[in-house]
């Protein structure tokens, strides 16, 4: 007895020692090879693909969750310093979509556009502009086409008339709302009687003044809404005749005249002058005969006859005039006429001007143009910029894009728009 009863022991002690947990029976199990069978069981990868699926619900549980943390981090954390981008088109539309009332793809989600403001120059879009143009003063073809062709781009049509046709039926035909008249001869032809049929006519006069302030203009039978002088010195003489609403503004270079490109030698110079001789200019004409000894100068103007060593031309057209400014390696302007800076800029020609208040409106001196107010500057300027002759042709590259962007007649025409309208 006591034989079986020990061997119900060992066996009772050896299956408590195999009854192993199920947890702890599992990761011997795992850790276990697989045997060729276990391996191909269709049980097995029914297994595999579930933990496969499983764990990636976890991990896109936890990008989930890792994502909203830091978003609330984000949110509670201090303000930054502020980064400056440039939006989007469509990040600005979808901001402020008033600022954008003509967008027609986003009509759906536009808020009411407000009433354009007079001054509005998208105004212009829907008037129509008569151009009269005189036929005794010197305008070139060219010239006319450009003006014509820049409010073309401005206003919904421009029509040009002459003044020796038939000016008040034409005004009553086509019943303009803007009339631009270029010239000083228009000054003493328009009478309110041309007007009598178009009211709500708007008229302005573009004077050809660059030397002389225009006479024409005092005895004018018309109240002008807008008068264009060439010569910030004639507004003076304008507001004494009793003209209000007065804009400096010069004629734009031709391009096709004034433009850069190589003359015959003939025209070749190291420095030409530009302006009139007289006593006061002594001292600057002994300055750049010190500096330019031995070297051609040239001067444009009047009173040269009883100077030495400067040769005198006078340009009989505006392709001779251009050629003389193209061929000269410097230009020292003093008396500057607005129109003859904007035609020397527009031929990419390095040029050093009197310093007056009329330059600093006209251009941008120290960029496109390089002042002076005595002759010592004008000595040290001149070897400067005859050693520096890189920084030379950066001046003179800066003036030929101003003419082109800042001076040109479409500039010049959208400037009158929006002084008129």
């Amino acid at each position: 007895m006591r034989k079986k009863e020990k061997k119900s022991e060992i066996r009772s002690t050896t299956t408590g020692r195999n009854q192993i947990p199920s947890n702890k029976r599992q990761s011997k199990s795992l850790s276990k090879p697989l045997s060729k069978s276990q391996s191909k069981s269709p049980g097995r990868f029914k297994n595999k693909t579930q933990e496969s699926a499983q764990d990636k619900l976890q991990s896109t549980l936890h990008d989930k969750l890792q994502h909203k943390s830091k978003f609330r981090a984000s949110a509670n954390a201090t303000p930054a310093a502020p980064i400056v981008m440039r939006p989007s088109r469509m990040e600005t539309a979808q901001e402020d979509l008033s600022l954008q009332p003509n967008r027609s793809w986003l009509s759906h989600q536009r808020q009411p556009v407000p009433d354009v403001q007079t001054h509005d120059p998208r105004n212009a879009k829907s008037m129509r502009l008569a151009l009269l143009i005189p036929l005794t003063e010197q305008f070139t073809p060219s010239m006319e086409s450009q003006i014509a062709d820049s409010l073309r781009m401005l206003v919904k049509e421009v029509i040009i008339l002459k003044i020796n046709e038939n000016l008040q039926d034409s005004l009553s035909t086509y019943k303009p709302d803007l009339l631009l008249c270029i010239g000083n001869q228009a000054a003493q032809f328009i009478t309110p009687e041309l007007l009598s049929q178009s009211i709500h006519t708007k008229t302005a006069v573009w004077l050809n003044d660059p030397y002389e302030p225009c006479e024409n203009i005092a005895f004018a039978y018309h109240d002008w809404d807008l008068v264009i002088t060439q010569n910030m010195l004639h507004l003076p003489v304008y507001e004494k005749y009793g003209y209000k609403h007065i804009v400096v503004m010069p004629y734009s270079a031709d391009p096709l005249v004034y433009k850069p490109h190589q003359p015959q030698p003939d025209f070749h110079s190291d420095l030409l002058i530009v302006g009139d001789y007289s006593e006061e200019r002594l001292l600057y004409v002994h300055v750049i005969r010190q500096r330019f000894a031995g070297k051609k100068i040239r001067a444009l103007g009047r009173n040269w006859e009883s100077v030495d060593q400067i040769e005198i031309w006078q340009p009989s057209s505006e392709t001779m005039l251009s050629a003389y400014y193209n061929g000269a390696n410097m230009i020292v302007h003093w008396d500057a006429a607005p129109r003859p800076l904007y035609e020397i800029a527009a031929c990419g020609v390095f040029q050093l001007v009197e310093n007056s208040p009329e330059i600093h409106e006209l251009m941008k001196p120290g960029e496109d143009v390089v002042i002076f107010s005595n002759p010592e500057q004008l000595g040290s300027k001149l070897q400067y910029y005859s050693e520096n002759t890189d920084r030379k042709r950066m001046v003179a590259s800066r003036a030929l894009y101003s003419s082109k962007y800042d001076y040109s007649f479409l500039q010049s025409a959208m400037k009158l728009i929006y002084s008129l309208i």
